[in-house]
């Protein structure tokens, strides 16, 4: 079961790195660094930025350390898998956002020293990206996936 879990979790996380490079490189492609851009007026905007800090742009030039820190919640990612630790299949799917959003923004450090940022919504105060989209999501879904799974074994 462990190597199963391991193989979906590395499926969804190919998925969303995948598509967080290519909306990066769209992103790069067709927008001008700084320029907001209106996709819906008073809502949702696109800008392209580049952080080579943490959420929010915290540590700013820290670069190294994030990619390191990066690397770490991968390998962690990994062996909770390899070992069985989770079998809810949420919590697996969930695992493997994270792991896909982690390796996303880990290539950004890598290719650019930094991350690419370029989605800006009215109730959150940063830009982000598909990454950090998968990350969020798959942190929330993860805790939902242990709550249910330890619902299941009280019962």
């Amino acid at each position: 079961m462990p190597r199963h879990a391991l193989a979906r979790a590395a499926l969804v996380a190919i998925l969303v790195g995948a598509a967080d490079q290519a909306s990066k490189a769209w992103a790069t492609a067709r927008l001008d660094p700084e320029q907001r851009v209106t996709v819906v007026p008073g809502w949702l905007w696109f800008r392209l930025l580049k952080n080579s800090g943490a959420t929010f742009s915290v540590l700013r030039g820290y670069n190294l350390f994030f990619g390191i820190a990066t690397l770490l919640v991968i390998v962690a990612i990994v062996v909770i898998l390899w070992r069985g630790y989770v079998s809810d299949p949420l919590s697996i799917i969930a695992l493997g956002a994270v792991a896909g959003g982690a390796v996303g923004n880990l290539v950004d450090r890598i290719r650019v020293a930094g991350v690419t940022d370029f989605i800006l919504i009215r109730v959150w105060p940063a830009d982000f990206n598909l990454a950090d989209v998968a990350i969020r999501l798959g942190v929330l879904s993860l805790l939902v996936g242990v709550a249910l799974e330890q619902l299941r074994r009280r019962r």
